[in-house]
């Protein structure tokens, strides 16, 4: 056993041009107290009648006097002077690199109407130090989601996956089935040299699975190369799946699994999750099945759900929900731990808890129950992803803050004697 440690080293910056800065220089402050309640008219012409309870009268004195603006995303007050910076992804490649990637958000932190952009940052020490973030896609007036980060571990090749949308649209789940009636598909840029350099985008439109689900990436984290059974050097990555006339928060959309057996020129819709399914991560078992964690966004219980899979990613065969994990119902980071190369029967999860604090549990049972738990972060914390390095240090590469949960994006470095101290 050696000596606990635990780091913590920012990745992702946010900023304006090519100025970063530790934190937004927000100019939006929410009025905590303040309630609206909409107003249409029933008469031509048409008009909207605000009305605003919980002001004080020299606040409505004050804002006669202001202009207005109309909010249509519910997201406009997190507007800042540059870009933020969401939805992080991670590995550690077989030669050691350890590559984050996330979404750099211009103006809005909003899920729509702005334009996003992908960056990158890499490690060559463990994820001591990181190169300064560079952008590896810009499109204009796209809105680009970022979707899983994977290496082919018999190539060497990394992948970094994307679908995109209009940047003026406002409404990103509305967009989905529009999307997917489009034929769905999505892009990948290729790194054959450890991240140093990327490819230009290509092309890629899954084939539907047997029951008709066409499918894209689904958000950040990362994707993973089977080691094990019948479909080793299968690569499988988190899906948005979607089939005409299902139920769901979006109609018709899921989540589940997009897998390749090529390489990665050809894709193929796997396995789909319940009704209400999205963000997954996934993890290969010892036995060489598939587990997943996703969120569920219908009929939320407030706990963990997952599924497995016994057929290499293209049907799911168990299904349940966690209930010693408590779920603020966001993206989570999940991987399997390794050491000196041998592969140990630990997986490992994070996700924040419902006070938004980041948490890091550790699982023995290939994730049937989750033992041990430890708080990552002390302030406000969202989405995350884990990987692993050949030494066996802990990497979750997450994004905090201290006024928004989505400030800048860093990594915390710790081993497993820190995470099993309290145990």
């Amino acid at each position: 056993m050696g000596e606990a440690f635990f780091e913590k080293v920012d990745v992702f910056l946010p900023g304006q041009g090519e100025t970063l800065a530790q934190a937004p220089a927000y100019h939006w402050e929410r009025a905590e107290h303040a309630t609206g309640h909409i107003y249409y008219s029933t008469r031509e012409p048409k008009s909207v009648l605000i009305h605003l309870k919980g002001i004080s009268r020299e606040e409505r004195d004050a804002l006669a006097e202001m202009p207005i603006e109309v909010d249509l995303t519910a997201l406009k007050y997190h507007d800042f002077d540059g870009f933020g910076l969401h939805l992080p992804g991670l590995i550690v490649t077989t030669q050691g690199t350890v590559i984050a990637v996330c979404q750099k958000r211009h103006n809005s932190m909003g899920d729509g109407g702005n334009q996003v952009d992908l960056s990158m940052s890499r490690s060559e020490d463990g994820g001591v130090t990181w190169q300064r973030q560079e952008v590896i896609f810009e499109e204009e007036d796209a809105y680009t989601y970022l979707g899983p980060i994977f290496q082919d571990e018999s190539t060497g090749a990394i992948f970094v996956s994307f679908w995109k949308m209009p940047a003026e649209v406002l409404d990103d789940l509305g967009f989905f089935s529009a999307y997917a009636k489009q034929g769905g598909g999505f892009w990948l840029l290729e790194s054959t040299d450890e991240g140093r350099s990327w490819s230009e985008p290509f092309y890629v439109k899954p084939q539907p699975n047997d029951e008709g689900w066409v499918g894209w990436p689904n958000n950040c984290v990362h994707g993973i190369q089977l080691a094990l059974g019948k479909r080793k050097g299968r690569l499988v990555i988190p899906a948005f799946l979607y089939k005409e006339g299902e139920p769901g928060q979006v109609p018709g959309v899921r989540g589940g699994l997009l897998y390749s057996d090529d390489h990665g020129k050809n894709w193929l819709a796997g396995a789909v999750l319940p009704e209400g399914s999205d963000e997954v991560s996934l993890v290969e078992t010892v036995e060489g099945g598939i587990y997943v964690s996703y969120r569920k966004n219908t009929r939320f219980t407030g706990k963990r759900h997952f599924a497995r899979s016994s057929d290499c990613g293209e049907t799911f065969c168990e299904h349940g929900q966690h209930e010693e994990i408590p779920d603020a119902n966001l993206h989570a980071g999940l991987t399997r731990y390794r050491r000196d190369g041998q592969v140990e029967d630990i997986v490992l999860f994070s996700n924040p808890d419902p006070a938004r604090e980041m948490t890091i549990c550790l699982s023995r049972d290939e994730g049937r129950s989750w033992l041990t738990s430890r708080r990552l972060e002390p302030g406000l914390s969202r989405y995350s992803d884990l990987a692993v390095t050949a030494d066996g240090t802990i990497l979750c590469l997450y994004t905090n803050g201290k006024v928004r949960d989505s400030e800048k994006i860093s990594v915390a470095r710790f081993n497993l004697e820190w995470l099993t101290a309290n145990t």
